[in-house]
């Protein structure tokens, strides 16, 4: 189909065949494969959830609560039940702190917003494990899709608009409502961050998740009470104001049931933006070498890493979005005695000025690769000539985690509790009562 030739008529029809090609994936049972990988998913973003829950902005934000509580659990310690929209909106914007969520190529976030959405709207309407992955896998599926789709026009960010219609679709499938209604809703009233506030270390910009998932189950409450949302604002939105159409038949293929989009998506390991993640797995792929040796270190990319070419502000979400930062972080932690952790890429003056010594430029062959690939090739100049190149970061879909490298992190995340709650999450669609799962949470 040709993608000049779309307008906002076909584009809205479009966009509804994709989430009725989603909505098929809840319908049975999942195959094996896709069950296993979805409650991986579902663990993994709980996790990073928790972890970023601790964070003072968390804490604080938690504690100035208007009164007046409700059903749904909060991922924080001691943290009080929120209503469904709240919990929903402080679980996904705790999961934007870290930057360690999961996401998709050619770019977003989907289960970070799906997840917290659909988490909150199992549990209070006691929904089954199997009957919450259903709807986080198709929800996902839309997500993708409207990723694949539409190509965003910088500086347009990917938190808070797309994610949120597939986490209206995972509600909408879970409460009983029409899953493209209320994702038209959704559609229709959505968040839009850029860049920009990431490069500055804007920490408001971590709500866009948060805003997307509270949308979400709001959009139920919308459309219960009569609201319409319009067809053609995805299209209209996506691929005029911000964005542009590249590929309308990533809407209409037919869904495979055993090769979901969730499937083809990336685990993070390194608490910082994936477009990081080839360069720093290639500086960890190197001997340790004295950061002072370092006289100029090159990084070759794809270009759509050079949005992250850049020096850092003097904060902990601007390093997490400078690539040359991350460079230099990660050169700094193979130099040091301290194993790398979740303040790895936090913001340090000693590791700024090394990052001064990093350039980023674009390699045409590895462009030729991108965006299925992920490929980054690193030279370290250090009295030798260090060099190493990765095609995809681990934990790409091409070079997937195993399950006991996904646990390991949600124990380094979660803490003293993780044992027992990786082991009930893995348990997830065997359960017939959501709410018992996350029960245990609240107390943690």
């Amino acid at each position: 189909m040709s993608d000049q030739g779309s307008d906002a008529g076909s584009l809205a029809r479009a966009v509804s065949v994709a989430i009725t090609q989603a909505i098929r994936l809840s319908a049975g049972p999942l195959p094996e494969p896709v069950r296993r990988h979805a409650v991986h998913v579902v663990a993994d973003t709980i996790g990073v959830s928790l972890a970023g829950g601790r964070t003072a902005e968390m804490v604080r934000l938690r504690e100035s609560q208007l009164p007046g509580g409700g059903g749904a659990t909060v991922l924080a310690p001691g943290a009080a039940p929120a209503s469904p929209e709240e919990a929903a909106f402080l679980n996904a914007t705790a999961g934007s702190f870290l930057e360690l969520d999961e996401g998709m190529r050619p770019t977003g976030h989907p289960a970070m917003h799906v997840v917290p959405a659909a988490l909150a709207a199992a549990e209070v309407e006691h929904r089954s494990g199997a009957e919450l992955l259903g709807a986080v896998v198709a929800g996902y599926e839309v997500t993708a899709r409207l990723f694949t789709a539409f190509r965003l026009t910088p500086p347009t960010h990917p938190h808070g608009h797309l994610g949120g219609v597939g986490a209206a679709v995972a509600v909408a499938l879970l409460l009983g409502e029409d899953p493209v209604a209320v994702a038209t809703i959704a559609a229709t009233t959505p968040t839009i961050p850029v860049w920009n506030a990431c490069y500055e270390g804007a920490t408001a910009r971590n709500t866009a998740m948060g805003l997307a998932a509270q949308n979400a189950l709001r959009a139920v409450r919308l459309h219960r009470a009569g609201f319409r949302g319009s067809p053609e604002s995805v299209g209209a939105l996506f691929g005029q104001v911000t964005g542009r159409v590249v590929d309308v038949d990533a809407l209409t293929g037919a869904v495979d049931p055993a090769r979901p989009a969730i499937l083809r998506n990336y685990f993070k390991r390194h608490s910082a933006c994936a477009l990081t993640h080839g360069a720093i797995d290639a500086v960890l792929s190197l001997p340790a070498v004295p950061v002072e040796q370092i006289t100029a270190v090159e990084v070759q990319t794809v270009a759509n890493n050079l949005k992250l070419d850049r020096q850092a502000a003097p904060n902990d979400l601007s390093a997490r979005f400078s690539l040359p930062y991350a460079v230099a972080a990660a050169l700094s932690a193979r130099a040091s005695d301290e194993p790398a952790g979740l303040s790895t890429f936090d913001y340090r003056p000693a590791v700024a000025e090394l990052a001064q010594r990093v350039s980023v430029g674009v390699d045409d062959e590895l462009e030729r690769q991108w965006p299925q690939h992920s490929p980054t090739r690193v030279v370290v100049h250090a009295g030798q000539r260090l060099e190493a190149s990765v095609t995809d970061p681990r934990g790409h879909h091409h070079d997937p985690l195993t399950a006991d490298e996904l646990r390991r992190k949600f124990h380094v995340l979660v803490g003293a509790s993780g044992e027992r709650l990786w082991d009930s999450l893995l348990a997830l669609d065997r359960t017939p009562d959501v709410a018992a799962v996350l029960a245990p949470l609240r107390g943690i």
